[in-house]
Order: C-alpha cells, then structure tokens, then sequence
C-alpha cells in the first residue's frame, strides 16, 4: 500500500521493518500520522500518553478540546488501537509540578516570562519517554515534533524541521545531548500542510483538530490561579521609560516583553511592555523602537554538541522565540554557563525567562535562558 507522503531515505535507514518505537501521542493530527507512518514502515510500535498535573481530577477545568483532557487520552487510545499498538498512560504528575510547574511560577514571581514546555521536554517528557523504551525493549522514543535528527561530526545532532512556519527544534533545545540517539521526529521532513493532507487520505478523525497553542496547565491564558501572596499579582502603576504613570496594570504576572495587545493604555503611537519592574511593581511601556536589542544575554547555557564553533564563525545565529527566524550572531562569549551573543541584525522583544538557542546553519549548538538585552530604551535613561 502507498503512503500519502514520500518516506525519506535517512528514515527508511534508521527505521527498518521490526524496530521498536515508544510513540508519545497526544490523539492531535501530527502523533496519528507518525504512527501512521511507523506502522507504514512496519516498526513495532508502543504509545503512551502522559498524565500530568492538566488534568488532575477537580483541581482545573479544562477547554473540552485541551490536548491534555481526559477526551484527548481517549482519542489517543481509540487511535493507538485504530494501528493495532498498545497504549497506555504514563503518570508524570509529581515531576511535572517540580520540573515544569513550580519553575514557572517562580519565574513569573520574579517579574521574568519562562515557556513551560522548554522544561518539559527537558526535564520530564523526553527523559521519561527514553526511560520507557528502554522499559519496553524499544530501540527509539518517537514524537509528532517538527524537528530532525541528524549528524555532525560523528555524533547526533538536533536539527531544524523542513517547514520554517511549524519548526519546533526551538522547543526541544534542552534535551540532553546523550538523548538524541534516543529520539526520532519523523515529521521533521515534511510541511504542515502535506501532514494534513495525507491525514485526510488515512482517514484519520483528527485530520481536522486544531493544533494546541495554549500552556496545557494554563486554562483560557489565565495563570492567576497558580500564584498566591505573590507581588507580581498585583496591580500597579503603567509607566513610561522616563517614569510618567499613563494607567494602571492588572498585575506583572499577565504581561510580558514585547506585548502590545491588551494594555488599556491610549497613545499618538502604539504602546509595547519595554520590561516588568517588579521592585516598583510598574509596567513600563514604550515605541517599538524601544524594544531592539543588539546583543543579549543567557543563563544556564547548556550544549548540545561536543564542541562549539569558534566565535565568528559563518553560519551562526541565534533564536529567541519559537517564531522566530533568527538573526546572524557577529560574535559571542561563553564564560562558564553564561553566554554574551552579539547580533549582526536588531531583534525586537527578547523578554527575560524565554529561551535564547544558539544555531550554526539548521543545527542547535545549544541553549539558555536569557537575563538581559541591552535595548535602546535602557541606554535613553
């Protein structure tokens, strides 16, 4: 029988009819064409879905539609049983709180804007998916990402899918290198669409659900709940860079860097959060101007390859939120887990807490999380 999509010949290589694949599936469009696709090229194939704190009974109601509610298990299950696999769920409820929750309402108490799922893939999903492969005798741990394994030098490497508006290598920067001979995402040689297309040709029900953008444990974008007693909740002063009050705020914890929507602030020109001054408890606001940054800074910097490319190195450039495209990297310095980057072209809104990733070319060196930017709005004080 045909497949809907042409199977590349790196995953025929490494996927030969009887390996074994933990399939992590969520019951959304691009999990069920995996496992299509795996079972196509004949893996035996095990799925799982984790438990974690989303959908802990009573304690948040959750959109009937939330990739983590107990309807999206079930159609994972119904799914999973559809190509004759086994599943399962996998309860990750406790290192889920510590390694993804907890962080994240630390980070917002400190006036600082964290992505969840960067932890969560690093910390909980894809240690906890290898560990049962390993469990279950399966040669890989599978996801629907839109990522690619590769080479580079010898070893595995993290590459950027082959579709630049879905690419998730972003996401997955802080898995352990000595996991990526582990994993595999096979989606990361195809587009969108074409996904999409071929689910149609399966016949699969889930050719049509909506991809999931919220934070799973986030219902309705309102993370309130999470925080009690903390100062980022509450409200404050809106202020411009030269300290003038032009409103007030609902708290620090419902903005961040670079947000324009949603201020209540009127003005000549269109306001953007320039930072969150959580000592004055002020939300300052500035032009877009304002929000260009030159050269940033990270912690925790983490490497996914052996070794990094000298600083001024061709091919260099830096990411510093999932959609974005990156801007060249003229030089860096890496001191410790420190990483001072220098960019060859502005980039507008890196807020403190997210992700900075380091690439050359479509590979990920590595990654951190930034704590400064040196923006134009500072250097006018």
């Amino acid at each position: 029988m045909t497949f809907p999509l042409p199977i590349p010949e790196p995953l025929r290589q490494i996927l030969k009819p009887g390996t074994g694949v933990l399939l992590g599936i969520s019951g959304g469009v691009d999990s069920a064409v995996t496992l299509a696709l795996l079972k196509h090229l004949g893996c035996e194939v095990e799925c799982v879905t984790f438990k974690n704190f989303c959908y802990a009974d009573g304690e948040v109601d959750l959109p009937e539609k939330n990739c983590c509610s107990l309807e999206a298990i079930d159609d994972a299950r119904r799914l999973a049983r559809s190509y004759g696999a086994r599943h399962w769920v996998g309860n990750v409820e406790d290192p889920f709180r510590r390694d993804v929750i907890d962080p994240f309402v630390e980070a917002y108490s400190q006036a600082l804007t964290p992505n969840p799922c960067l932890d969560c893939n690093g910390q909980v999903r894809f240690p906890e998916l290898v560990r049962l492969a390993d469990r279950h005798g399966c040669d890989f741990a599978a996801t629907g990402h839109y990522a690619r394994i590769g080479e580079r030098a010898g070893e595995p490497c993290l590459m950027e899918g082959l579709d630049p508006t879905k690419d998730q290598s972003y996401f997955l920067h802080k898995l352990s290198a000595d996991l990526l001979s582990r994993v595999l995402f096979p989606l990361g040689w195809y587009v969108k669409d074409d996904v999409r297309r071929a689910a149609r040709e399966l016949g699969i029900p889930a050719a049509a659900k909506k991809d999931s953008v919220e934070i799973c444990f986030v219902p309705d974008g309102d993370r309130s709940f999470l925080f009690a007693d903390s100062p980022a909740t509450e409200p404050g002063d809106i202020v411009n860079s030269e300290g003038r009050v032009l409103g007030r705020h609902r708290g620090l914890i419902h903005y961040t860097v670079g947000q324009r929507k949603g201020l209540g602030v009127a003005a000549d020109r269109p306001l953007y959060v320039l930072r969150l001054d959580l000592p004055q408890r002020a939300l300052v606001v500035g032009y877009q101007e304002d929000l260009s940054t030159s050269s940033l800074e990270a912690d925790r910097f983490r490497a996914l390859v052996t070794d990094l490319p000298p600083s001024g190195t061709p091919g260099l450039r830096v990411r510093v939120r999932h959609r974005h495209a990156g801007v060249p990297v003229t030089g860096y310095v890496l001191d410790g887990e420190r990483l001072r980057v220098d960019l060859g072209d502005p980039v507008d809104g890196a807020a403190p807490g997210q992700g900075l990733v380091l690439y050359q070319d479509d590979v990920v060196l590595g990654g951190g999380r930034i704590v400064d930017a040196d923006r134009a709005e500072e250097r006018t004080l």
